[in-house]
């Protein structure tokens, strides 16, 4: 989408326009549509634009109010539009139904000031200058879709989209934070404010920020209601209700002055999105939309790895423009480093080349924003199965069957599921987060973090404390329910969300993913696990709410099939050499982060066939973006 940023000089000390315009500059990429400055004394603030939505075309940013006292720059879509315009309408806050996303972002603080953030559903990060309280105000939502990222000063506060744009300022330090090293090399990301920059933070997603002479605050403007529960005597009103959410989530995004395109695989999540995008066009309503287009990775070399069998389904039935990318000669780690970590966070997802050639292509056809269905995993997959809560209810026939689906699909004894998925998180359950830790310590679970980490660094940043803080604590009940609501604002989320959004930008356009809207987060979180998936029926309530939505055929062989044989093939063949160099004399080992032998022993193991963990592919990201951005 668009980008922000901005300087605040609370000593009064005038925001140097040179400043302002390098923090510009160090994003560029996402101001296509113009950068615009407003500048007055001690502050300054700066809009990117990047318009793709209709009323995006009106805007004009940095907005102020009209007394002037109030200065708002944003990176916003805001869903809920239309509701907020007649309230705020009603209010006397706005003039008529023609305000912009901006406009109604100010009116809605100029009528319930900071608590605005919570009226608010879509995609957003914003910044408001209040001149007559010499206060900042800052807001991120609540799935972590935009960044936010800020840092403190004893007189002065500067804030950014990516934090490239912090770092250009000329006084600024550039220093890693080493706890969120750790993290990031046993895969997690600390907490939610942290960043791999000393000094530089982020506000969280569902948080806002204020910020004054007198110093800063940080709190949660919203979170799922505990007590709030979904209950339908018939299991097809859940797929029914969930269906509906969907095509208002998918229908908000779908709003664009450009074609919208979506990665579509063969998958449950992208083609729920790409099968309710052609329902909803098809159905009419959306007159004048400037089309939706298909993006599909093909594979010759790798026919097991090709998922057109599944996707073309929904292409045809739907008749919809579709490009198929050439996924064979994108093999990761190709032309290293062009298609590196970012400079903000070393985070690299496996198939960011062919990501990359994707988004080449769909600039190309004109196209303005890019779907994704990667929410779609942790709202209505992952291996979250409620055998207790059903046991408790007295389904032991449902817990067996499922048990026995369990088994079978992944080639795992009973005895082991019910340590895994009953004894276990019983366990954990009954007690305090640090005394489970201690638990599972005493029952022999493997050690949290890699054995390649150094385990005199894992001490030094307190590497174990890191892992455990970094599972959000469940206000809800039930184990099943607790351990959805951890996955979906697990911190590690919101920054891989970010990562694709970052890269999207860079080529131009607008990033969204109909799984982030806040309206399914709670539906999700309302109803019993049970419906979200079982053993049995993975993605349950996704699979049957696309009943006359997706051609049948594909709704029942819908299943993602992941192109690791183009990853084996890179680290063993076509990229041997480059992974090699990267784990010979690694800088990351010089920084103590991690023992180079034990680390390429592994790598020498999955080359072998001996391990099939991917364990060490955040060290190999670490490694690319130490030798790049810092020599």
């Amino acid at each position: 989408m668009s980008g922000i940023c901005g300087i605040v000089n609370f000593d009064g000390a005038p925001v140097e326009l040179e400043a302002l315009q390098k923090m510009a500059r160090a994003a560029a990429h996402r101001g296509p549509d113009g950068i615009h400055y407003w500048r007055n004394g001690p502050v300054g603030l700066v809009n990117l634009a990047l318009n793709i939505t209709p009323e995006s075309l009106r805007e004009q940013q940095p907005l102020a109010s009209s007394r002037g006292d109030l200065i708002l720059t944003a990176d916003a879509r805001i869903d809920n539009r239309d509701e907020l315009i007649r309230t705020l309408t009603t209010k006397g806050f706005l003039q008529d139904n023609s305000s912009t996303d901006a406009d109604v972002i100010l009116a809605a603080y100029q009528c319930w000031g900071e608590t605005c953030p919570a009226h608010f559903i879509g995609d957003f990060a914003f910044v408001v200058w209040d001149k007559t309280r010499r206060r900042l105000f800052a807001a991120r939502e609540p799935m972590g879709m935009r960044a936010l990222y800020y840092r403190l000063e004893p007189h002065r506060v500067l804030f950014a989209t990516e934090i490239k744009q912090i770092l250009a300022v000329p006084d600024v330090p550039a220093r890693i934070f080493e706890p969120a090293v750790g993290a990031f090399l046993a895969t997690q990301a600390g907490t939610p404010d942290w960043t791999l920059y000393d000094g530089i933070v982020q506000v969280p997603p569902a948080h806002a920020l204020t910020v004054d002479k007198s110093g800063h605050n940080v709190r949660r403007y919203w979170d799922i209601d505990p007590d709030y529960r979904i209950e339908y005597t018939d299991e097809d009103q859940y797929a029914e209700h969930f269906a509906e959410i969907l095509k208002e989530a998918v229908r908000c995004r779908l709003r664009g002055t450009k074609p919208v395109g979506i990665f579509l695989s063969g998958g449950m999540d992208s083609g729920s999105v790409a099968a309710t995008a052609g329902w909803l066009l098809r159905q009419g309503g959306m007159d004048g939309h400037p089309g939706f287009r298909a993006y599909c990775w093909a594979f010759e070399d790798f026919p097991g790895s090709d998922e057109r069998h599944i996707s073309d389904g929904i292409v045809d039935h739907y008749d919809l423009p579709v490009a198929y990318i050439p996924a064979d000669t994108a093999w990761p780690l190709k032309d290293y480093p062009k298609h590196g970590p970012d400079q903000d966070d070393p985070y690299l997802p496996y198939f960011r080349v062919l990501a990359d050639r994707t988004l080449e292509r769909a600039r190309a056809d004109g196209v303005g924003s890019m779907f994704t269905g990667g929410l779609g995993d942790i709202m209505v997959g992952g291996a979250i199965f409620d055998y207790l809560d059903q046991l408790r209810q007295g389904h032991l026939r449902m817990v067996w069957d499922d048990l026995l689906a369990h088994g079978r699909l992944w080639g795992r004894k009973r005895r082991r599921l019910v340590r895994d998925f009953m004894w276990e998180p019983l366990v954990d359950s009954l007690l305090p987060p640090g005394e489970a830790g201690r638990l599972g310590r005493a029952l022999h679970r493997p050690q949290p973090y890699p054995e390649w980490v150094r385990s005199d660094f894992a001490r030094r940043v307190d590497l174990e404390d890191i892992i455990r803080r970094s599972l959000p604590q469940s206000p809800v009940n039930g184990i099943a329910r607790s351990r959805r609501y951890q996955m979906v604002f697990w911190p590690a989320s919101a920054r891989s969300l970010v990562t694709w959004e970052v890269s999207n930008a860079h080529f131009g356009l607008g990033d969204a993913d109909p799984f982030s809207d806040r309206r399914l987060v709670s539906f999700v979180l309302a109803v019993p696990q049970r419906i979200i998936n079982r053993a049995g029926e993975i993605k349950r309530v996704a699979r049957r709410s696309m009943r006359g939505i997706m051609p049948e055929e594909v709704r029942r062989a819908a299943g993602k099939i992941n192109p690791t044989p183009l990853l084996d093939v890179a680290i063993k063949e076509r990229a041997r050499d480059t992974a090699q160099d990267l784990l010979t004399d690694p800088r990351a080992e010089a920084y103590g982060y991690l023992d180079g032998k034990t680390l390429r022993d592994h790598m020498a193991a999955y080359r072998r066939g001996d391990r099939r963990e991917l364990d060490w592919w955040n060290a190999l990201s670490l490694e690319m973006w130490l030798r790049r951005y810092w020599p």
